[in-house]
């Protein structure tokens, strides 16, 4: 496992790649998760979820025969783990959050035992990468991974109370007024909470 994600970060420093940053107040959503019990992750997951079927091109990827399109969108989310960086991936994310939780809750498990599988942690067509949880981590860019659109970075809340969100994005894919137009949309349905609860 670890040696494949070392493979696949190695492919991806051929990425031509962009970085484009906006500041979003996350404490409404925050405050939402923790109320319900809620995984935050699972919730920026459904957000980016909307987004992407709102913007199909981040549901793409560049490959030697051109660019390939993807119906059904499949997040990874980069966990830290004691053998290193791991990105299980979540399937069909259009999905209620209860059944993403209950996948979610399989996938961690599996991870926890040493059980995934390369189809588990493969495939993705976009990436979530959250170092919220470090205080003072108030921006960071995150590496496009091979046969993704983009990346989404979140930081920890810088002292104005803002969270910074860089989307890393393959510029083979969708150009810098795609990735303004995405993240417009994301920070609108960061700020729909009660949606993305359901």
């Amino acid at each position: 496992m670890k040696a494949a994600m070392a493979e696949n970060m190695a492919h991806s420093v051929n990425t031509p790649t962009f970085h484009v940053t906006i500041a979003a107040d996350l404490k409404p959503l925050h405050d939402a998760a923790h109320a319900k019990h809620q995984s935050l992750s699972l919730l920026l997951v459904r957000a980016c979820a909307l987004g992407i079927h709102e913007h199909p091109d981040f549901n793409a990827c560049w490959t030697p025969a051109g660019l390939a399109r993807r119906e059904r969108i499949d997040i990874a989310i980069a966990v830290d783990t004691p053998g290193g960086l791991i990105t299980p991936v979540l399937r069909d994310t259009l999905r209620p959050l209860d059944e993403l939780a209950e996948d979610w809750r399989e996938l961690k498990d599996k991870l926890e035992h040493r059980r995934l599988k390369p189809a588990d942690y493969s495939g993705a067509t976009f990436y979530l990468s959250n170092l919220g949880p470090f205080a003072g981590v108030e921006q960071f860019d995150a590496i496009v991974p091979s046969g993704a659109a983009a990346i989404l970075a979140v930081a920890a809340p810088s002292p104005d109370g803002l969270t910074r969100l860089t989307l890393s994005c393959d510029h083979r894919v969708v150009a810098g007024a795609d990735a303004a137009r995405f993240l417009a949309t994301l920070s609108k349905h960061l700020g729909a909470v009660d949606a993305l609860q359901q």
